[in-house]
């Protein structure tokens, strides 16, 4: 095996082989995405402070937001419709973090309705008093035909700590 690599690692004159990889390049603070219609076009602005994160074909993006405590993942989905609906979803979202069901009428005294330039949106704070390491901060932005979804996942001190970064951000949806 190492022989195929040494040979394969020179050319004809006996030399190594060398390759350049591109720089990265920098962040865009404003990322501008296209809705499931392609008639309803948002965009946000990203806080300075936030780094792009790992890609995933669910996700349309990631960001990593450093905090006294650690690092809270942030990810924006878009789906058709309703998404599944929010009943379907908070519960999946409270399963993840070991939590029972919730009716649609305890989630709706639960949530707090926000602005953004796209309209209202439901904002949704779930925490697991017995494990305090991780917690959910989510809104849900239903546009024309489709349902964005944005979700921090962080300790409760982190969730705490960023709540008023990831309202702005949330309303800052266009």
């Amino acid at each position: 095996f190492i022989i195929i690599i040494i040979c394969f690692s020179c050319n004809k004159d006996k030399y190594v082989k060398t390759y350049t990889i591109p720089k990265l390049q920098p962040i865009i603070e404003t990322v501008a995405l296209t809705a499931h219609d392609n008639k309803k076009p948002f965009s946000w602005t990203t806080p300075d402070n936030w780094i792009v994160g790992g890609n995933s074909s669910m996700r349309l993006a990631s960001f990593n937001v450093s905090y006294d405590g650690g690092i809270a993942d942030v990810s924006i989905t878009n789906f058709s419709g309703d998404g599944g609906g929010l009943k379907a979803n908070v519960n999946r979202w409270r399963k993840q973090l070991g939590l029972q069901p919730q009716s649609e009428e305890m989630i709706n005294k639960s949530m707090l309705i926000k602005t953004s330039k796209l309209g209202e949106y439901k904002l949704i704070k779930i925490q697991n008093d017995s494990n305090q390491e991780s917690a959910f901060l989510c809104s849900i932005i239903e546009i024309k035909n489709s349902t964005i979804f944005i979700k921090m996942k962080a300790s409760l001190e982190g969730i705490n700590q960023l709540e008023n970064e990831f309202i702005k951000f949330c309303s800052s949806f266009k």
